[in-house]
């Protein structure tokens, strides 16, 4: 019997291969401002505008209304599609308080939709590890926490799983754990989600290694210098970057 892990990856390899279908139409709703999300129970509009990064959108009809409707997952694309264009502006919601490890994920996406999923041209220094970083997805499930964002990167034509956390503050535990976690949980997984690779990029599963996976961590630069962090989350197999926010042109920048 499949376990509940291996099932929601396997449905939502299936949505994804319907989902990649539309990249086009992706592109220009990202330039609104709104990305289409893709789960184990189907498609759901969110915002990706830094005003509110990753959060939820309202259908514009019910833009009076006293408890406002969020949109929520549907298992048809079209439909998901339909609401995304019937959405109310994007930044009419803003979150409670400061969101900025969503915002660097929201930028980051945002980016990728708009060309033709990648990564790779934001990344600064990391030509010993890959040529091609390829989006996959955000949020996926893995035990208890959800990994930020899931990519494929590339390298001479061979490919592996790149997993992504983005943190506010430099808290090497915390992301050491979150990395660690979801590389294993997707080992559990592997035959399945090596399918979710693939279908999601349009590259051969054999060409896939889940064995030269990289755990990528993320935080914003420092206020004043300091290495020795760094230092042990690298000795420990880690590949740390800095991001630089800039909402066209955001940039990670390997930390040495």
């Amino acid at each position: 019997m499949k376990s509940d892990l291996v099932q929601d990856i396997e449905k939502k390899t299936q949505f994804i291969k319907i989902w990649r279908t539309e990249l086009s139409l992706f592109k220009e709703l990202a330039e609104k401002g709104i990305y289409i999300r893709v789960g184990s129970s189907g498609y759901r509009p969110i915002s990706i505008v830094p005003e509110n990064p990753c959060g939820r959108l309202f259908l514009r009809e019910n833009r009076d209304a006293i408890n406002r409707e969020v949109i929520d997952y549907s298992s048809e694309l079209p439909i998901a599609i339909k609401n995304a264009k019937d959405a109310d502006e994007p930044k009419s919601y803003v979150p409670g308080k400061d969101q900025k490890e969503l915002r660097m994920q929201a930028t980051l996406i945002r980016h990728a939709l708009k060309n033709n999923l990648s990564l790779h041209e934001l990344c600064d220094g990391f030509a010993d590890v890959f040529d091609e970083l390829i989006f996959v997805t955000d949020e996926i499930p893995a035990g208890n926490i959800r990994a930020d964002i899931i990519a494929l990167g590339g390298m001479k034509g061979c490919y592996f799983p790149v997993f992504i956390e983005l943190k506010a503050k430099r808290l090497l535990t915390t992301l050491t754990k979150q990395l660690t976690n979801a590389k294993d949980t997707m080992e559990v997984a592997r035959d399945s989600f090596l399918n979710l690779l693939a279908n999601a990029t349009g590259k051969p599963k054999s060409d896939i290694a889940f064995d030269d996976a990289k755990l990528l961590m993320i935080w914003p630069k420092p206020k004043r210098k300091g290495r020795s962090v760094v230092a042990k989350a690298r000795e420990n197999g880690f590949i740390v970057a800095e991001y630089e926010y800039d909402e066209s042109t955001p940039r990670i920048i390997r930390t040495t």
